[in-house]
């Protein structure tokens, strides 16, 4: 069984990394945290220009930090950074890596919170789109207990 994490950073994505991580032990589950980097070229000739692999290095690094937490914590767990149009790349990865649940994390913005919010593009996409089945979480923790990558320090 293969569950794959649609991962941003370990700040952001805290609350889904936790859910997930929870469930691969339970279940045995391979885990692989997913980060997708918009394609420059395909944001324009501003990005194009600018482009630098800072953040792909920072986007490892950041993936290696929070896979080799998950370990300590005996996770099975990998990394796998991609580039392209972000949602749609998802969406392929889950399918190319047999993923049997695609953990999104949703984001919480409203006064009396909803599913998944319209505002969210990402989530939306997957949640029309992606052939996986989904486990949406919440982004604020109700329950507020500290998450698994509570002792990771933020670099955002």
């Amino acid at each position: 069984m293969i569950f794959v994490v649609a991962f941003a950073s370990p700040k952001r994505s805290s609350a889904v990394v936790t859910v997930a991580a929870k469930h691969a032990l339970a279940m045995g589950a391979e885990l692989i945290l997913l980060r997708v980097l918009p394609d420059a070229e395909k944001v324009g000739v501003v990005a194009q220009l600018i482009a630098t692999e800072r953040p792909q290095e920072k986007a490892q690094q950041q993936i290696d930090l929070v896979v080799g937490k998950l370990r300590e914590k005996g996770v099975n767990a990998r990394g796998d950074l991609r580039r392209g149009e972000v949602a749609p790349s998802i969406a392929k990865a889950a399918v190319e890596l047999k993923a049997s649940i695609l953990f999104i994390g949703t984001t919480n913005l409203h006064p009396r919170p909803r599913f998944y919010m319209a505002r969210d593009p990402i989530v939306h996409y997957l949640v029309d789109k992606c052939p996986v089945s989904l486990c949406l979480v919440r982004a604020d923790d109700p329950s507020g207990q500290p998450g698994i990558l509570a002792n990771i320090p933020s670099e955002e």
